[in-house]
């Protein structure tokens, strides 16, 4: 019998970072093609143009630092297209291509790159361009639930994202499916704020929470594997943080923008979480 020594890991799988950030690509298309659909051109600038300068970034950076370019493993892609989601329809075109540059340049590149990241880049991005221009980062509109048609097509959608909670729902299921996101913190953090609303006293807020901005937040940005803990109990506690700090942000009538400003410090508590939720090993301390 001849023995084969290999290093690890020693469980095979067909999933790669490739086929995972591409298909988390493919699973946010049915919304952007709603949002383009809906908003008209001005929706496909944003996305092409925001896309476009994440890739160009990553190309640029690694070039100059003599590194090998990665970008056909979507990852830029998908941090381009997350952020692009995250816009308003009147934004310039000019303040997504920036959050873009900053997301990758200084979020991404300077932690280290893909699967060394400590915050999400495009909650980066997107709280930089926040910061930076307050007014132009704003909505018209603040989506709600007033009906079952706004599940499908929210008419009162401030951001791409929002134009279809049932679009962000179904990619959703994708990528829950395929496990390119946690679903411990997706469904804990998603069932747990749906049932705490009412209790404490704050069901008036549900409609405001079903939403595609909610949906995408809970999903793909706070179940992210790289940014969310790595035990089993570390990213049941980091749900209920997320669900926490939402509450939080809630009760001052932050929707949107609070909900990402949640998961951002939730990040920020992700390796002390996981510091303090470690498994004893079978026989030691």
């Amino acid at each position: 019998m001849t023995y084969t020594i290999s290093p690890p890991p020693h469980v095979k799988s067909n999933e790669t970072v490739k086929r995972m950030m591409w298909g988390t690509v493919a699973a946010l298309m049915p919304v952007a093609i709603m949002a383009i659909i809906f908003f008209g051109l001005p929706a496909l600038i944003i996305i092409l143009a925001t896309v476009i300068a994440a890739v160009v970034t990553e190309v640029v950076i690694y070039k100059a630092a003599s590194q090998p370019v990665t970008i056909d493993d979507g990852n830029a892609v998908l941090i381009g297209l997350l952020l692009a989601l995250l816009m308003s329809p009147g934004v310039p075109v000019w303040v997504p291509v920036i959050g873009a540059v900053f997301a990758i340049a200084v979020a991404k590149y300077i932690f280290g790159g893909t699967g060394t990241l400590v915050f999400h880049p495009v909650l980066v991005g997107f709280a930089f361009l926040l910061a930076a221009w307050p007014t132009l980062m704003g909505t018209a509109s603040t989506p709600n639930l007033g009906g079952l048609w706004d599940l499908i097509l929210e008419n009162g959608a401030g951001r791409l994202i929002e134009i279809s909670p049932a679009a962000v729902l179904v990619g959703g299921a994708f990528v829950l499916y395929k496990r390119y996101v946690d679903r411990r913190v997706a469904i804990s953090a998603t069932i747990l704020l749906l049932l705490l609303l009412p209790i404490v006293g704050m069901g008036s807020q549900l409609p405001y929470v079903l939403t595609g901005g909610y949906f995408l937040g809970l999903i793909f940005l706070a179940a992210d594997p790289i940014t969310s803990p790595v035990t089993k109990r570390g990213r049941f506690t980091y749900g209920i943080l997320i669900v926490v700090l939402i509450l939080i942000q809630l009760h001052f009538d932050a929707y949107f923008t609070g909900m990402c400003f949640a998961v951002l410090l939730a990040n920020a508590l992700g390796p002390f979480i996981d510091r303090n939720t470690i498994p004893k090993p079978i026989g030691g301390k």
